[in-house]
């Protein structure tokens, strides 16, 4: 492992230590909060640290059902390698504006109003607050499709950009994406878009630790135990619209991957069950300066696996950034 990242690599039983104790505290101190408006007058929750030394600036893109504290860990270790961090949380989630009034239902029209909040989130927040020019988004799962997105659309943003576990094809279960979209469509010219979708459910507060995707218990019921007091995570159960929109993105964004000019590190959990890695395999073919890394034994979430594979999953991160950005 390399020397200036073992310090940073928490321990399982640490965990929860570390994270209360050390990290919560320099979140709270060092970190800027705020809001944003969009551009159709939705306003965005954002939170960013700037780092005297900044080799770079980090802007992440959050995946499906997910918060700012669920990132905390991965914003430390970024910032104490030398990177300023950023992080929105998109529209519909955490403190971010909604659509619906359910706090628990994901509901989004097209992922192009992701897009483009998070075009205006760089506009006004991160290239004003930045001190090099120097850019890396980083995303995972959902925020992977949109950060896909982005690139194919605005090309001159980012030096590079790290993909987790990136949503380029869904694993929809039992149905074909055409089905799916034939139902979200009917659905929502009869005006219930904004209805779950079949096979999702409203937030319960029951800990599914055996069934989820991280590999990482302490980590997940640090992240659960913010949903149980923080009605705004509490984000579960995707919409008709959301669901509809979602199987559109995931079919653009391999479609036009040939439009990326950005140099891309794609990293894989070899035994995902939310993501089709049938995708990243066509998105590789289809882009010319991708990097393609496996993690056979990791679940989805990466950063939230083992030990031995999240030093692994860092060390290929760090390795990477210091020769994009040498």
């Amino acid at each position: 492992m390399r020397e200036d990242m073992a310090s940073l690599m928490i321990k399982e039983d640490d965990f929860r230590g570390v994270v209360e104790n050390t990290i919560e505290p320099w979140i709270e101190k060092e970190f800027v909060k705020g809001h944003f408006t969009s551009y159709d007058g939705t306003k965005l929750a954002y939170y960013y640290v700037v780092n005297p030394d900044e080799k770079a600036s980090v802007v992440m893109c959050h995946g499906y059902c997910e918060f700012f504290p669920k990132y905390y860990e991965l914003a430390y270790v970024f910032y104490n390698m030398g990177y300023s961090v950023f992080f929105v949380e998109h529209r519909g989630y955490g403190f971010s504006d909604r659509a619906v009034p359910e706090l628990d239902y994901v509901y989004v029209k097209d992922y192009s109003e992701y897009v483009e909040d998070f075009h205006e989130y760089m506009e006004q927040i991160v290239r004003k607050n930045s001190k090099t020019n120097n850019y890396v988004l980083f995303a995972h799962s959902m925020g992977g499709c949109i950060a896909s997105l982005f690139l194919e659309k605005y090309k001159d943003y980012f030096n590079c950009a790290i993909l987790s576990s990136p949503m380029h094809m869904m694993k929809l279960g039992q149905f074909k994406p055409w089905q799916v979209l034939l139902i979200g469509n009917i659905c929502k010219f009869f005006g219930q878009g904004k209805k779950l979708a079949s096979g999702q459910k409203r937030f319960d507060g029951i800990n599914v630790w055996e069934k989820s995707s991280s590999m990482s218990k302490a980590r997940y019921d640090y992240q659960f135990d913010k949903r149980l007091t923080v009605p705004e995570y509490t984000t579960y159960g995707g919409t008709f619209a959301w669901a509809t929109a979602s199987v559109k993105a995931s079919k653009r964004c391999l479609k036009d991957a040939p439009e990326i000019d950005t140099k891309v590190l794609l990293l894989e959990a070899g035994n995902d069950r939310l993501v089709d890695n049938e995708g990243h395999r066509k998105f590789v073919d289809l882009t010319h300066n991708t990097t393609y890394k496996i993690f056979p034994e990791s679940k989805h979430e990466l950063f939230n696996a083992t030990q031995d594979i999240r030093e692994e999953y860092y060390e290929e991160i760090f390795n990477y950034l210091d020769k994009i950005l040498e």
